[in-house]
C-alpha cells in the first residue's frame, strides 16, 4: 500500500504457498485476497519459492513474479546408507507440520510392521498434544522424541527415509536436507514438493492430503521394499 509513497524499489518475497496465504483459514491472509487484487500491481517485483505457486500468482493478480528457490543448508560427503529402519521428521511442533497427523498414521503403520521407528525430532506448541497421542497409542518404544536439535545430520545418517507430513509448505529446508543426505522423502501432494519429489524416483508423494491411511500405506510401501 506504501510503495507508491517511498523512493526505493519494492520487493514482496512470499514464504509459503498461495493455498496456505489464501486459502487457509485464519492463516496468512485469508480473507484479504482483495487487498493483493487492488495492491500487488504498486509493486516492483513478487517472488515466490516454486513454480506452482508462481502460476497461481501470476493467474490470480496478472503478474509475472519471479521463483527464487531456497538453497541447502549445507553439503556433505557422508550418506545415510539407507540399512536403519528408521523414519525421520523433523520441525517445529506446530499446526502447519502436520506431526499430529504423522503419529496417527504411524500406529497404523505400527500394526502391520514391528521393525521401523521414528526420529519424531524438534520442539514447540503441539509437542505435549504430540507426545500425549504417542503414550495413548502405546507408541513410546516406536517413536522417539528427542526434542529440538542443532545437529540435524547425525539424525539423517540414523535414518533411511524422510517423512514430510506437512498441511502446507513454501520450500521446506528439511526436504532439500533429505535429498542431500541420501534420503528419499513421503509427502502429500502440497505445491511446494513439485520442484524436490520426482515420485517414484527420491521419493513417494500421496496424492490423498491428509489421508493418514494413504500416507501409512505409502509408508508400508517403502519399508518393505
Amino acid at each position: 500500500m506504501i510503495a507508491p509513497e517511498v523512493k526505493v524499489k519494492t520487493i514482496e518475497w512470499q514464504l509459503s504457498s498461495f493455498d496456505a496465504y489464501f486459502n487457509t483459514p485464519g492463516k496468512y491472509a485469508w480473507r484479504k485476497k482483495v487487498l493483493f487484487e487492488k495492491y500487488l500491481s504498486n509493486l516492483d517485483h513478487y517472488v515466490v519459492l516454486n513454480e506452482r505457486t508462481k502460476e497461481k500468482i501470476d493467474t490470480n493478480f496478472g503478474i509475472d513474479s519471479s521463483i527464487i528457490y531456497n538453497p541447502r543448508s549445507y553439503t556433505s560427503k557422508e550418506k545415510s546408507n539407507m540399512k536403519n529402519k528408521v523414519f525421520l521428521a523433523v520441525g517445529r511442533m506446530v499446526y502447519v507440520k502436520a506431526f499430529d497427523n504423522l503419529v496417527e498414521a504411524f500406529k497404523i503403520f505400527a500394526q502391520k510392521n514391528s521393525d521401523w521407528k521414528l526420529l519424531l525430532v524438534g520442539n514447540g506448541e503441539d509437542f505435549p498434544m504430540i507426545r500425549d497421542k504417542i503414550k495413548k497409542y502405546g507408541l513410546e518404544q516406536r517413536i522417539i522424541t528427542p526434542g529440538k536439535t542443532d545437529d540435524i545430520k547425525k539424525y539423517f545418517l540414523q535414518s533411511s527415509v524422510l517423512l514430510l507430513p506437512s498441511r502446507w509448505e513454501g520450500m521446506p529446508m528439511i526436504g532439500l536436507e533429505a535429498l542431500e543426505m541420501g534420503c528419499p522423502i513421503i509427502a502429500y501432494d502440497i505445491d511446494a514438493m513439485g520442484p524436490i519429489i520426482s515420485d517414484g524416483s527420491n521419493g513417494l508423494i500421496v496424492k490423498e492430503n491428509q489421508d493418514i491411511n494413504a500416507y501409512a500405506q505409502v509408508m508400508l510401501k517403502i519399508a518393505e521394499n
